[in-house]
């Protein structure tokens, strides 16, 4: 316990410091502005943006750059709101914002951080060649989707739901969710498991995922009115109902939070093989694990 008060301590301090401290003001200046897919929309608290609605990004520091390669940070999701938190100041809470704006922030800070220039290797799918291609940051935030959603969705049975998008904290859940998958399909192969002890294991897991995927819908849904009933906002009222709707009612609701979330940021490109000349659209990758490496 008291590790961890001087801890909570000295990262207050170091946050005073940042805002009295005249050599820190005058160092940090922002790199780039980027425009949000969100508009700033759906956060808790709205991040402060320009004249021109756009949001100041700060190039990363030593201390950053340690964070996203500290595995158990990258793990929980820690090191991505850290380094939302360093690199752009003006978003207050940031694992409550919306994860549709996550890879243009991401792409925003690996432009401050390391300039326009993003190499990737890329094998053909053809001859298996490894490719050395290059992507411009510009270009790919220049087409940054701003275009607005319907949040509201109206079932056959003339229930309006009233949705949000998932926020970060909710994408961290959803990437626990599929290690779990991932640690079933592997536990149903092992030979050291019976039959028995395969069908127990399923069963747990497949409840825990269940569980998992209601909670997540449930945070998303700000509302449920139904034709005869008040306008519900109750998280437990809404995760109770959710439990006994039918899978294609469900399956309409998550489907319009999952478009609601979708990235503003187009992460598809042409790639043109260096050894064949085979051509073909492959996607790039953007995470704090595997993106800021220079």
């Amino acid at each position: 316990i008291q590790y961890l008060w001087k801890s909570l301590y000295t990262y207050i301090i170091g946050e005073i410091q940042k805002m009295t401290n005249p050599l820190i003001q005058a160092y940090r200046k922002p790199s780039l502005f980027i425009a949000l897919p969100s508009g700033g929309k759906f956060y808790k608290t709205k991040p402060k943006l320009s004249i021109d609605d756009e949001l100041a990004v700060y190039a990363m520091t030593a201390r950053d750059e340690l964070i996203t390669k500290t595995p158990d940070a990258l793990f929980n999701g820690e090191a991505t709101i850290s380094l939302i938190k360093s690199c752009c100041p003006d978003i207050e809470e940031p694992e409550t914002m919306p994860v549709g704006d996550l890879l243009v922030i991401l792409v925003g800070i690996r432009q401050a951080s390391y300039g326009k220039h993003i190499d990737l290797n890329v094998k053909c799918p053809k001859c298996d060649f490894e490719n050395q291609l290059q992507l411009d940051a510009n270009v790919m935030l220049s087409k940054t989707k701003i275009d607005p959603i319907e949040q509201s969705v109206t079932l056959p049975s003339d229930f309006k739901i009233v949705c949000n998008p998932y926020t970060l904290t909710d994408r961290t859940l959803l990437q626990v969710q599929q290690i779990k998958q991932g640690k079933m399909i592997q536990g149903l192969a092992s030979e050291k498991l019976d039959d028995t002890q395969r069908q127990t294991l399923f069963g747990k897991t497949f409840v825990e995922i269940a569980e998992l995927t209601v909670d997540l819908i449930t945070n998303s849904v700000i509302s449920v009115q139904g034709k005869e009933t008040d306008l519900i906002t109750d998280k437990e009222l809404i995760r109770e109902w959710l439990q006994s709707i039918t899978k294609p009612d469900y399956d309409i609701i998550r489907g319009k939070i999952e478009e609601l979330s979708e990235s503003g940021l187009e992460t598809e490109f042409n790639a043109s093989c260096q050894d064949c000349g085979h051509k073909w659209k492959t996607g790039v990758d953007l995470d704090v694990a595997n993106f800021f490496e220079g």
